[in-house]
């Protein structure tokens, strides 16, 4: 069975296991529908059992599909290990993103990155939505993490997951005591993209007596929450505890409020080979934990 594996097999299987559909899949290797299927087809001929359950959604993985994942990764895995062994792939990935995105979310990604890559550098700097929408412009950063599509002509943005926002108050303050005076609004200070929307969202909700308060870190903000002194929006995942215990709870402000995440970088910038592999590595990682709505 070895001589009759394919490399574009595995990773057309993996891209389907991932995506939970077949058009999905396609778009992301590049290739078209049928190609997709028919590598899978050819997989399935070669194991002699049925991989994916198709259904009116998509694709789902049967039992040997599980199994089978397991190993294709393990290949992948391996596949990619000695081609960074035999090249001793190296270089620096310069990236801005929000401070509260850094917190939650990018720490694991780039320790795994560079675990992999031992001669890489990561140069990880924080700032606001516009201040990584310029870097990337003016060629100081080589990507940027941005939570909305800056839908610039010379930018190409890439989707990398979704998630929930929500606004949360201390337990230990009554909604009435918190909305029924000068709401204070705890966040990163007016150039944050969050408090634009969390004021927008007041407003829509007819209310039109808030005030700001500027704090330097997603941790202090956190406490002062707690402490009871007024709200914030803030990624749900960053407070899961502290919901759990009680100590904060959620406060209901309109539909729910959702996201997206996006690697922005400049499309005339050509990108070098571990630059490259560091985009291709943080969307499988967010891709792998089926992040993307």
């Amino acid at each position: 069975m070895l001589s009759q594996l394919d490399g574009k097999y595995m990773y057309s299987f993996l891209k389907t296991y991932e995506q939970r559909n077949i058009s999905k899949a396609s778009i992301q290797l590049g290739y078209s529908q049928s190609t997709v299927t028919n590598h899978i087809h050819i997989l399935e001929e070669l194991l002699n059992v049925q991989l994916f359950h198709r259904t009116i959604n998509g694709v789902v993985p049967t039992d040997k599909g599980e199994i089978f994942a397991k190993y294709a990764r393990t290949f992948e895995q391996l596949t990619q290990e000695l081609y960074d062994e035999i090249n001793e792939i190296s270089g620096i990935v310069k990236i801005k993103a929000l401070e509260s995105f850094c917190v939650t979310h990018f720490s694991k990604p780039i320790v795994d990155f560079l675990e992999r890559y031992t001669t890489s550098e990561i140069k990880l700097t924080t700032g606001f939505h516009q201040s990584i929408i310029d870097d990337v412009i003016n060629q100081k950063i080589d990507f940027g993490i941005a939570p909305v599509d800056p839908k610039l002509n010379q930018l190409k943005c890439t989707p990398i997951f979704e998630e929930e926002f929500v606004f949360i108050g201390s337990n230990r303050v009554s909604d009435e005591r918190l909305f029924s005076h000068e709401i204070k609004v705890i966040t990163f200070g007016n150039h944050c993209i969050y408090q634009s929307l969390a004021n927008k969202i007041l407003v829509d909700q007819g209310k039109f007596d808030y005030k700001n308060i500027e704090y330097a870190s997603l941790e202090m903000i956190k406490q002062t929450v707690l402490n009871g002194t007024g709200i914030a929006l803030v990624p749900k995942c960053s407070v899961e505890n502290e919901l759990s215990s009680n100590a904060l709870k959620l406060l209901k402000l309109g539909d729910p409020i959702i996201i997206r995440h996006n690697i922005i970088e400049l499309k005339s910038n050509k990108m070098n080979e571990i630059s490259s592999l560091f985009k291709k590595f943080i969307i499988e990682h967010f891709n792998h934990f089926n992040l993307i709505v």
